[in-house]
């Protein structure tokens, strides 16, 4: 039996999912420049080729590219040749580069955040999201100062005291990071690992 509770909820619960999935797809990160420096070799070699083509065509070749002697050693090696077996190698490996850099998401700037709406998509970069943790840091008496890094999901947060007994201290300063996430609301949970260093004043 369906309860008129889990009926209202279906539709929040739906508009949540797509809020997410639009704010993920908005802040994936782009490898741009390696498809464009791509696009420009792939754009380079057709350009040349058809100039060598159409001169030829013409009667007028152009031999920027040495086409006899490539022509000759077409005709007159097998595939079994080392030469040839290297250079399909060489290109297969190219090809599984390309492949693989295009599959793989490159390293995101923006850290998504929470919204419930997918009409509207709210990011924070990576420098402002460590100067919130930092200041939520540096918010617990006893430190001086913190600094932060961000990789992925993760945060690591190096902190400095003069307090010689800090016992409590990283426990204070991880509490004080997790409520100050809570209230940005990232996307994707975060990993919080705290270190914390005296430093005589």
């Amino acid at each position: 039996m369906t309860t008129v509770e889990e009926v209202l909820g279906r539709p929040v619960q739906e508009v949540d999912r797509r809020a997410k999935r639009v704010a993920v797809h908005t802040f994936r990160p782009r490898r741009s420049w390696p498809a464009v420096i791509t696009g420009l070799v792939i754009l380079a070699v057709a350009v040349i080729a058809a100039a060598e083509v159409i001169a030829a065509l013409a009667g007028n070749p152009l031999r920027l590219i040495p086409v006899g002697p490539a022509t000759d050693y077409a005709t007159t090696t097998t595939w079994s040749e080392p030469s040839v077996l290297i250079a399909s190698a060489v290109l297969a490996l190219i090809g599984t580069a390309l492949i693989v850099v295009a599959l793989v998401p490159g390293r995101g700037r923006w850290t998504a955040l929470r919204t419930d709406d997918p009409a509207f998509v709210v990011g924070l970069t990576r420098p402002a999201l460590r100067r919130a943790v930092s200041a939520a840091a540096q918010e617990i008496s006893g430190v001086e100062h913190a600094h932060v890094t961000v990789r992925g999901n993760r945060l690591r947060i190096h902190v400095r005291t003069g307090m010689r007994d800090a016992r409590g201290l990283p426990t204070q300063v991880t509490r004080s990071v997790e409520h100050r996430l809570a209230e940005l609301a990232p996307l994707r949970s975060m990993r919080i690992t705290t270190h914390v260093r005296y430093a005589e004043g």
